[in-house]
């Protein structure tokens, strides 16, 4: 098997994983309406979105100016709402303020990225040269969401963990770890496409961690409704 049909069938793989905890995140979200979830949902589907430009460069063997901004968008902002998922477990507060400030950050490359100049992207092969090359005039904005946003996702979780000793920070800090390592160790050894592996399996650790949080959360919110359900009895015994 060539080197582009690994490439291939392993970003095709990513394009499923990424969809499928897309899905089911947003599925979970809409039964439960945990805020965390809601930004890690977002997040999967950014990176569901990254995937499928990256799969479809090698559909058609390169790129196009227009699908190479979608993944530039994409790849950035993923991770700035994960960081926000991973805030949100242990602040609310700081968390709106978190998606607020990457939210406008994440406008802003938007628009950059319609008005900078490109080399010409259609001379790029599939996955490698265009996953390595980031134009000037957005390195700034792409910098300040994937930078901040992997510093909030891994270092959140830590500082979560410090928190609570809860072992689901350990799984998404760990997730955390091995999504983004994936293409320094691809380029390190010479074998690209295990960018596509460390991705996915990280995708997948960082999926089981998010999920070790559903049951606490709920029983977080039933000792919550326990609580208010005790008081307004007590309230009506004093009455009485």
């Amino acid at each position: 098997m060539s080197a582009l049909e690994l490439g291939h069938i392993s970003s095709g793989i990513v394009v499923l994983v990424m969809c499928v905890l897309g899905i089911m995140l947003t599925a979970h979200y809409i039964r439960k309406r945990h805020t965390h979830t809601l930004w890690w949902a977002v997040a999967f589907w950014l990176a569901f979105l990254a995937a499928v430009t990256d799969f479809i460069s090698y559909q058609i063997g390169g790129w196009t100016l227009w699908q190479y901004r979608i993944y530039l968008f994409a790849a950035a902002s993923l991770v700035a709402y994960m960081g926000a998922g991973t805030i949100y477990l242990f602040s609310s507060r700081m968390g709106k303020i978190y998606v607020l400030v990457m939210s406008a950050v994440a406008a802003v490359l938007l628009a950059t990225l319609a008005s900078t100049a490109y080399p010409d992207v259609t001379k790029f092969s599939a996955g490698e040269q265009a996953a390595g090359f980031i134009p000037v005039g957005v390195a700034a904005y792409f910098g300040i969401l994937s930078g901040v946003g992997a510093l909030a996702l891994f270092g959140g979780a830590i500082y979560s963990w410090i928190k609570s000793r809860e072992s689901y920070n350990l799984w998404i800090a760990l997730g955390a770890l091995i999504f983004s390592v994936g293409g320094t160790v691809g380029n390190a050894v010479g074998i690209y496409q295990l960018f596509y592996v460390f991705q996915a399996v990280g995708s997948l650790v960082l999926y089981y961690g998010i999920v070790q949080t559903f049951p606490r959360k709920v029983r977080a919110d039933n000792g919550a409704a326990s609580k208010l359900q005790a008081a307004a009895s007590g309230s009506a015994q004093n009455k009485e």
